[in-house]
């Protein structure tokens, strides 16, 4: 784990010259990002819009994010170089992302990722970095990667001042 601190990070909007470094990071984390799904994130950061942060030139954390409706924005891809674990990048990334929903009127957001029911140690983190930020379990669906890999739907409400109605 790197010293850095988190004023040298910088959050950006993703540009296309940043999409092989984006992909490149990904690859590294193959704790949480099999190869075999690497395709579809290279497709979503073609259509999707996508986030960074970076410490100078090295993109070392991305969230790439979809707008599903008027209301709710979805999460689809969130990575940190696991050197930069633990010092606030992602947190960072997610609170960027909840400003720039809040400036387009977006108040619910949702993401996915491997459920509690399968018991794997990095996903354990991810879970309690999301519960920790706020999110909640809405539910889970059961073999949603494949056989025995269910996933976990979360969901946070992220207005800030305004009262809404569900």
């Amino acid at each position: 784990m790197t010293s850095q601190p988190i004023e040298q990070f910088q959050i950006q909007p993703m540009e296309a010259k940043d999409r092989q470094d984006v992909l490149l990071l990904a690859e590294s984390l193959e704790k949480f990002f099999p190869k075999n799904s690497l395709p579809v994130l290279e497709a979503l950061l073609k259509t999707q819009p996508t986030i960074i942060g970076t410490t100078g030139k090295n993109v070392i954390g991305f969230l790439v994010y979809t707008l599903r409706d008027r209301e709710t924005a979805e999460i689809l891809w969130m990575g940190v170089d696991e050197d930069y674990h633990g010092l606030g990048l992602g947190t960072l990334l997610l609170q960027s992302l909840e400003t720039i929903l809040d400036e387009k009127g977006i108040y619910k957001l949702v993401t996915s990722t491997l459920s509690y029911t399968v018991p794997y140690e990095p996903y354990e983190k991810v879970r309690a970095f999301y519960y920790h930020r706020g999110f909640q379990s809405i539910g889970v669906e059961q073999n949603y990667y494949d056989t025995g890999l269910d996933r976990i739907i979360l969901f946070k409400d992220i207005s800030k001042t305004r009262s809404r109605t569900l």
